[in-house]
């Protein structure tokens, strides 16, 4: 059965959340689907805990270290369906994510992105997304110049719109997925649906929480991207602006995906 969207995740020494990220998409309730993990030359055990599964639906590639826009590059380029969602190693989705978002793509043809809102895990501890949540076309372009409204993890994309707007930009080691957007919204409508479909683990492992400064300065230019090609009020990417410099110079703890 040829498949109707693709899964993609890249990992690097991701040993501890692995398996719980894939078995994630292996529970799915939508059975359509193909799973490429791409394995950026981990040195810790990933790679004999991912060649322990043997769903068909697996495709399983060990390589060098691309980095992350490179990896997700080459899994869409090897993806063979017309939809592509994201996962990150070291998140998981709920049961009927694929099921849900899939329906809402193929109901809406003029949506070329759409996300949803999640769940994060701080050790044992589960709580509310902390980002604030926009839903429509509308609200999602307005807050662009403002923050990024989509966590990776929950994103589910068309391949062709992927292409068009050229991919992930090789330049952005930690905001890679905020541009790519941007550049996806000139060609077509996006949403975030209200269902809570994934869980964002919180954690000092996470790239995003190791490297939040150099995260924070791409951000910015990314941000002034979208005022330039968005636009939005003036006063509140003052705030924003001000809010994001407070961060550089005094980092705090706390990790927003």
């Amino acid at each position: 059965m040829t498949p109707i969207v693709t899964v993609l995740t890249t990992v690097f020494n991701g040993e501890q959340f692995i398996e719980e990220c894939v078995n994630s998409i292996l529970g799915q309730t939508l059975q359509g689907f193909e799973y490429i993990i791409l394995n950026n030359g981990s040195t810790d055990g990933t790679a004999d805990l991912l060649n322990k599964f043997t769903d068909p639906r697996l495709q399983i590639i060990h390589q060098e270290n691309l980095g992350i826009s490179r990896s997700l590059n080459k899994g869409a380029e090897l993806s063979r369906c017309d939809l592509i969602a994201r996962l990150d190693a070291d998140d998981y989705s709920a049961p009927t994510r694929l099921e849900r978002q899939v329906e809402v793509m193929n109901k809406y043809p003029d949506l070329v992105l759409c996300g949803s809102r999640f769940r994060e895990l701080t050790g044992n501890k589960e709580s509310e997304q902390r980002v604030p949540c926009t839903e429509t076309d509308q609200a999602i372009r307005k807050s662009m110049s403002l923050f990024n409204p989509f966590a990776h993890s929950t994103v589910i994309f068309r391949k062709k719109t992927f292409n068009e707007a050229g991919g992930y930009n090789n330049k952005f080691k930690y905001g890679q997925d905020y541009d790519l957007w941007l550049r996806m919204l000139s060609l077509g409508e996006a949403c975030i649906l209200k269902d809570e479909l994934c869980t964002l683990r919180v954690s000092e492992q996470s790239s995003s929480y190791q490297n939040k400064r150099a995260q924070k300065l791409e951000g910015l230019i990314i941000r002034w991207k979208a005022f330039r090609q968005i636009g939005e009020s003036p006063a509140k990417n003052l705030y924003y602006l001000l809010k994001s410099l407070v961060g550089l110079v005094f980092p705090s703890t706390r990790n927003f995906k």
